[in-house]
């Protein structure tokens, strides 16, 4: 599916789009999904002793992998380890009321994973979640202070960030790539071409329609 989006992020705003190339000439996105394994080290080292994880886990580059192999309009299911490091939601388009957190803040970047929920699942996870103290992400491993639950009054960015931004979790589903037109902006992603006359680049998602998708990692 075709979508054309303006995404309000917590990361830059609106992906920028690959420059045109050669229909077909994939070997730079093959080149650098190869390289993908070295920035998810300290999560694919953390996941063997994770209960979540007991059946194996997906990190966010072998979830790009995956997807890439399979191409468009094909989905594999699994189960993803993330940390989340930037997120925002659609603010008009075909991308309609979804909401979205990612596994890197730079969000056009090839390897980033990219969790997209709907609404209504999204406010129940969030009244599920700990608010928590400042985060800090350090060599994957999270610290968290102050935590406590508290009502949801109003679902925006900002109230979905202060209570996921810097959390690891599990996301069972399927992950599948998702076109973006995206024709000015920034980041700059990697070459990730659709065809020779198409300006935009894929993102990697997993869909999340139910909150029991979702696994908070280390929540006490």
């Amino acid at each position: 599916m075709r979508l054309a989006s303006c995404l309000l992020m917590l990361a830059p705003l609106c992906g920028a789009a690959a420059e045109p190339g050669t229909a077909g000439s994939d070997l730079p996105i093959q080149q650098h999904l190869a390289s993908l394994a070295e920035a998810d080290t300290p999560l694919a080292s953390l996941r063997a002793n994770l209960p979540e994880c007991q059946n194996g886990c997906i990190t966010p580059g072998e979830a790009a992998a995956m997807a890439f192999a399979a191409g468009e309009g094909e989905a594999r299911p699994g189960r993803f380890l993330l940390d989340v490091r930037g997120g925002g939601q659609s603010l008009h388009g075909e991308l309609g009321t979804l909401f979205f957190v990612n596994s890197r803040q730079d969000y056009a970047t090839l390897g980033t994973l990219t969790v997209a929920f709907e609404p209504a699942a999204l406010r129940a996870l969030l009244q599920r979640a700990k608010v928590c103290g400042a985060a800090d992400v350090v060599e994957g491993q999270i610290s968290v202070k102050g935590c406590r639950r508290e009502g949801l009054s109003d679902l925006n960015m900002f109230t979905m960030m202060q209570r996921l931004g810097g959390r690891r979790i599990v996301v069972d589903g399927e992950v599948r790539l998702q076109w973006i037109d995206s024709a000015i902006g920034a980041p700059r992603p990697l070459p990730n071409k659709r065809g020779e006359h198409e300006r935009g680049y894929y993102q990697v998602w997993v869909q999340v329609s139910d909150a029991d998708q979702v696994i908070f990692v280390y929540e006490d």
